[in-house]
């Protein structure tokens, strides 16, 4: 039998607000092996909502 500790990295977005790459929003994320929390900032409600009208409207183009 192999044993293989592993390490996963877990971002919490502070209260109110978001975690997002610029593409994915979420008070929680889990790191893929391949991510980094350089990725990710903090945005709140607002700016939330401004990325996705902006992401929507690139989507209707």
């Amino acid at each position: 039998m192999n044993t293989q500790t592993i390490e996963i990295v877990k971002l919490t977005a502070a209260e109110g607000m978001w975690l997002t790459d610029g593409e994915t929003f979420g008070r929680v994320i889990f790191l893929a092996p391949s991510d980094s929390a350089a990725n990710w900032q903090e945005v709140t409600d607002e700016q939330k909502a401004t990325i996705e009208a902006e992401q929507q409207t690139l989507v209707q183009e």
